[in-house]
């Protein structure tokens, strides 16, 4: 019951144990060597409670910088690397501000994955927390189109780009020119915008009601697609 040191732990190396404990893999546990004789260690599931416990129980508390320096850093992009990168150089008392081309800071975690996987209070959770921290957002911003990247390095000191990997992986076999052929992430962030009643244009429409789907690729987005 030590789930002050536990959140302690976490923290030390992990910005987001509440999202990892929900979302990743956790490869680790299945390389567990614990497993050899026995059960491996449920990392996954130890993440989630001591996070849980931890922010019922106020153990987790917004912690702003007490001594600020007058270096200004862009870090463009949401998702989780740019929310770590935020955090970490905010608590160096560095003014952080953080770029997003979409409507609601979270990247792929808001956009990527489904509500039934991670729902999106979670995430508006800690992202109260990083704004109660000093960290300022600029939504709906994308950079090369609503502001240049020579007024961002004129503006800023030093820029984090933490864009993602936006571009999916064709494939080049015969049939590939037919239509109702999608890539996972136009599917998922499609869907994610309509859960949470954001506008969707027509052209990003893809509706799958009363067709018959197939699902190439069997990993997590393959089964967040079929979710």
């Amino acid at each position: 019951e030590k789930w002050q040191e536990a959140i302690d732990l976490l923290h030390e190396t992990n910005n987001f144990p509440d999202f990892t404990g929900r979302i990743c893999p956790a490869l680790c546990e299945k390389s567990c060597v614990l497993a050899m004789d026995g059960e491996a260690v449920t990392i996954r599931e130890n993440e989630v409670a001591v996070t849980e416990i931890a922010f019922r129980e106020g153990m987790i508390k917004a912690h702003p910088p007490k001594n600020r320096t007058d270096k200004k850093i862009a870090i463009i992009g949401s998702g989780p690397a740019g929310l770590a990168a935020a955090q970490q150089l905010n608590k160096k008392g560095h003014n952080v501000t953080v770029f997003e081309k979409d409507h609601a800071p979270g990247g792929l975690l808001r956009y990527g994955i489904p509500n039934f996987k991670l729902n999106k209070n979670i995430i508006d959770r800690r992202l109260g927390m990083l704004k109660e921290e000093g960290i300022t957002f600029k939504t709906g911003v994308e950079i090369g189109k609503d502001i240049s990247g020579k007024d961002i390095l004129s503006q800023f000191d030093a820029v984090c780009l933490a864009v993602g990997a936006g571009q999916p992986r064709d494939l080049k076999i015969e049939g590939r020119e037919l239509e109702g052929i999608y890539f996972a992430m136009d599917y998922l962030s499609m869907q994610n915008k309509l859960v949470m009643h954001e506008d969707v244009s027509q052209k990003e429409m893809i509706s799958a009601k009363g067709k018959n789907v197939l699902v190439i690729g069997g990993g997590d987005t393959g089964s967040d697609c079929v979710g």
